[in-house]
């Protein structure tokens, strides 16, 4: 079983969207976290996303109202909590899966902490599959690309942990804690996910890529060529 979160404060357009996608796997043993955050008290942002807990039955999507909490990392950890399953996944509101996402990366959910997958650009950037690295990429150079895509990865829930200080980058700075102590990462070669890229997407409105260098930094890493491109 699987808890997929959808923390959500700007893109709220493209709920119907990436909902679907959700709705369509072939892999159904899911539950979906939509958490609505940084907004006031019953919004309307809200009210749209509550309407989907009525798509399936038996509590498969549950809907919370965090007007309380600002931040993604804040939020993500805070959802933390709800989840009833052990592994993690992750969908950003503005990211597409294909159907059979889940379905392919379950095989190899006992073998490694965390699994993504290869993506196809759109949006701004159409058709384009960014290069990264995929198969066993536990000893790959995590300084030079952030090698998981954020909306294809699931990781096993004992290792979330996201901090804020790093939000816009937080997936990266994850991964980058999880590598340095030895966890292992695989990434499926087949295309996945559908990444948006548009000018008011987290990574790309607010230039965290500028943020890159501090965060090796803290991680004692030198950067060398960073590609931020595949960032989010």
């Amino acid at each position: 079983m699987i808890s997929i979160l959808m923390p959500i404060y700007n893109g709220h357009e493209f709920i119907e969207e990436s909902v679907l996608s959700i709705l369509n796997q072939t892999f159904t043993k899911w539950e979906l976290l939509i958490g609505i955050n940084g907004h006031s008290e019953n919004s309307d942002i809200y009210k749209e996303a509550k309407k989907y807990e009525t798509k399936c039955e038996n509590g498969k999507i549950r809907v919370f109202d965090f007007h309380k909490i600002k931040g993604k990392s804040t939020t993500l950890n805070y959802m933390i909590r709800f989840c009833n399953y052990n592994y993690v996944a992750l969908l950003d509101v503005d990211d597409i899966w294909y159907e059979r996402k889940l379905e392919i990366q379950q095989p190899f959910l006992d073998n490694y902490d965390v699994i993504g997958s290869n993506c196809m650009l759109f949006g701004d950037v159409n058709n384009v599959v960014p290069s990264i690295p995929s198969g066993n990429i536990s000893n790959f150079d995590f300084s030079t690309v952030n090698p998981i895509i954020n909306s294809s990865s699931i990781i096993k829930k004992e290792f979330c942990y996201w901090n804020s200080i790093w939000d816009g980058i937080e997936d990266y700075d994850l991964w980058l804690r999880l590598r340095k102590n030895g966890k292992q990462f695989y990434n499926c070669s087949e295309i996945l996910v559908k990444h948006r890229i548009h000018n008011s997407s987290a990574f790309n409105s607010k230039g965290n890529h500028l943020n890159v260098d501090k965060l090796l930094e803290s991680h004692n890493i030198k950067k060398h060529s960073f590609n931020f491109f595949n960032v989010k």
